[in-house]
């Protein structure tokens, strides 16, 4: 029931907001106690400003958690929160993770996926170059992420699906309302084929325009690369491929027409660093480590051409202090801040920076782009 309080806590709208929400539970408040917190509490935490509070309690309906739980149970859907363990390793390396998840299906559990996205008044042409390389990633055993709108992301989706694969659906509205409507089949399907629809937003939220830009971290977050198959100067695609840029996420981009500027935002992330691909292979072989997780195949070779077994030298072990090892420990389930590796160690703030450092110089872990720390 914690989860529903929390998805209450972020439901309420406008509010608190996700950075102000994510500071409370991080200083440990319980979600139940922030969602029924009264002004002073609010106050006494010295995280909200006084306009959030009032707007917070005012648009609060304290029968909400009861109402979010009932709908998931009645229609098939899952809860996660950024503090389950089930919780999608990759998107808590975004700077900015949804603090809730709706699920309809199953989240993909492969090591890798790829976002393949675009506008959605695409050209034949851009339907075509979507689903090819869709298709053939699809092959090699990704899964496919995009945004279930027209257009690109559907011709992905679409393309997923046909060639057995698992395809995740993120939407920008509650995963309640089929947007659009012409895709609700579409929906249904990816939830029954292995993959999962999925929102941040609560049930009855509308597809408003400023929620496509939020939803298009969530499509970042859920995937190691992401490929844009056709996108105009202003396609919401190019939003996209900025972000990822900004998360350590390759971006790649399909060429087009120069003529009719369908491709335009295509090429200029292209002259700001992105990588032209004409074929699916190219982004798998860019990509360090993946062709050799995907491609690696045990055989059993005859016992008459078998070579003389050698004895590899051990590898060297790197030894860690006591703090160390709990640190590790602490990281093995996704990235973290200083501040939550010193609190769940329990130990001193400038203990915890200095074996860090150490940790860093020794290769043990390493940084990313929002200054958390994950395991090498």
């Amino acid at each position: 029931m914690t989860n529903f309080y929390l998805a209450a806590v972020c439901a309420v709208v406008p509010g608190l907001g996700r950075s102000t929400i994510f500071k409370l539970m991080q200083a440990a408040y319980d979600a139940r106690r922030i969602f029924y917190a009264d002004a002073a509490f609010l106050r006494s935490t010295g995280l909200c400003t006084e306009d959030a509070i009032i707007k917070f309690i005012s648009n609060r309906d304290e029968q909400l958690p009861q109402r979010l739980e009932h709908f998931c149970r009645q229609n098939g859907v899952r809860l996660l929160t950024l503090f389950d363990e089930v919780y999608p390793a990759s998107l808590k390396e975004i700077s900015d993770p949804p603090l809730v998840l709706y699920v309809k299906g199953e989240l993909p559990t492969e090591p890798y996926a790829v976002a393949v996205v675009g506008s959605r008044s695409c050209t034949a042409y851009g339907e075509r170059a979507a689903a090819y390389f869709a298709r053939l990633l699809t092959l090699k055993g990704l899964p496919i992420i995009s945004g279930g709108a027209r257009g690109i992301d559907t011709a992905a989706h679409k393309a997923c699906l046909e060639a057995g694969g698992k395809t995740v659906a993120v939407l920008g509205c509650g995963i309640d309302i089929a947007y659009p409507s012409q895709n609700r089949t579409l929906f249904a399907k990816i939830a029954q084929g292995g993959g999962a629809v999925i929102s941040e937003y609560a049930p009855g939220m509308q597809p408003l325009s400023t929620n496509f830009p939020a939803r298009n971290r969530i499509i970042v977050g859920l995937a190691r690369a992401v490929l844009v198959a056709e996108a105009g100067r202003r396609s919401g695609a190019v939003i996209t491929a900025n972000i990822a840029a900004d998360e350590n996420r390759d971006v790649y981009c399909v060429p087009g027409n120069i003529f009719d500027g369908t491709s335009a935002g295509c090429h200029e992330l292209i002259r700001n660093g992105a990588k032209l691909v004409e074929e699916p292979q190219e982004l798998l072989d860019d990509v360090a480590g993946w062709q050799q997780a995907m491609s690696l195949k045990i055989t059993q070779p005859s016992i008459f051409d078998c070579p003389v077994p050698t004895i590899a030298a051990p590898k060297p072990v790197i030894k860690t202090t006591e703090l160390g090892t709990k640190l590790l420990e602490l990281l093995q389930d996704g990235a973290k801040t200083l501040e939550q590796l010193t609190e769940g160690s329990g130990v001193s703030f400038a203990l915890v920076s200095m074996e860090l450092l150490d940790m860093q110089v020794a290769g043990l872990v390493a940084q990313d782009a929002a200054q958390r720390y994950y395991r090498r």
